[in-house]
């Protein structure tokens, strides 16, 4: 694999920019296929990289997607319209980047002979399940629109992927530092509240998620992509571990164990019906994929970044997809 490129879609983002540099580090051949639609920092320091190369462009467009594929032997599908608000914004551009997308990104690589296709898929396909501990074949209960257009892509590849090598990842609740920094997931979000504003609203404590680094989701990309058994070929994988389910309220009470002057406030109501647990058997058993890294790391390296001032305004809407694509809707309508 190492005799080929890698081509990462979405690169510069919040675990692209992560991946990017393992593949580097490995001795990976990397190209980037990005729009940059939320600035090039997640990769600006990498510019001089002698195995990167980066093409700025649309994955929606087919002559695009396939000068980009020209000589990969393995692709990372990591961009998307991502967040359930982000999606709602404009439905139809959300169709066309999450489901669209993957069906040219699949027909370029049967015609450009791409070995194998790694696909970035969420845990919340399972939606609304409660304390149910779910896995790979469990229902599916969507609850957004950007679940949905993750199921119908899962789909799509299993039953139209031909000779490519297809490998579905659905990954837990992101969080951690990165480059390409977001403040609109859970762990961080709720970091940054208790450090910068000593204060924590919390609606729906007793709700499930399952989280992971985001350097360990970059890991099991990394995995997926370059080195995995022949039984994960064709197949979906949860990403994360058992012992990083929580509700929000036990992860809120693991942020006020680092920030103990932090006042928790307690609501009743539910802002989002998602709630499940998740089982990560098969990626430990087929992909050999365990996390390395928990909770308590990501909110003790984002409390650290806050403090040091490495990030001025945490609620810049840079930090945030859906602020941002609202603020800049001509950027979303050129893509």
């Amino acid at each position: 694999m190492r005799d080929g490129v890698v081509l990462v879609t979405g690169g510069a983002g919040y675990i692209g920019s992560h991946l990017v540099r393992k593949l580097l580090e490995q001795g990976y051949r990397v190209r980037v296929l990005e729009k940059f639609l939320y600035g090039e920092q997640g990769i600006a320091d990498l510019s001089g990289e002698a195995r990167l190369e980066v093409q700025y462009g649309d994955i929606c467009d087919a002559k695009t997607v396939a000068r980009a594929t020209k000589g990969a032997q393995a692709v990372v599908a990591l961009a998307a319209v991502v967040g359930d608000g982000a999606c709602d914004l404009d439905p139809e551009y959300t169709r066309e980047v999450n489901f669209e997308s993957t069906r040219t990104m699949l027909e370029v690589c049967k015609n450009s002979h791409v070995q194998r296709l790694v696909f970035a898929s969420s845990c919340s396909v399972y939606g609304a399940n409660g304390k149910e501990l779910v896995h790979e074949d469990s229902h599916l209960n969507p609850v957004s629109l950007y679940a949905r257009t993750r199921i119908m892509s899962e789909e799509l590849l299993l039953r139209e992927r031909g000779p490519v090598e297809v490998v579905i990842l659905r990954l837990s609740t992101v969080c951690g530092w990165s480059p390409r920094m977001r403040f609109d997931l859970m762990v961080n979000t709720i970091t940054a509240r208790a450090q910068i504003d000593g204060a924590v609203k919390i609606v729906g404590a007793s709700q499930w998620r399952p989280h992971i680094h985001v350097q360990d989701a970059a890991e099991a990309f990394l995995l997926a992509a370059t080195n995995p058994p022949s039984d994960a070929i064709g197949g979906t994988f949860n990403i994360g571990g058992q012992h990083l389910n929580f509700t929000i309220g036990e992860i809120a009470e693991k942020v006020s164990e680092q920030i103990p002057s932090v006042n928790v406030e307690y609501h009743d109501g539910v802002d989002d019906r998602r709630s499940y647990r998740v089982a990560f058997d098969r990626a430990r058993d087929v992909l050999g994929f365990v996390p390395s890294r928990n909770v308590d790391d990501a909110i003790r390296e984002v409390r650290k970044s806050l403090a040091e001032g490495e990030i001025s305004d945490y609620k810049d809407e840079i930090y945030h997809n859906l602020k941002w694509l609202q603020r800049n809707s001509s950027l979303r309508a050129s893509a």
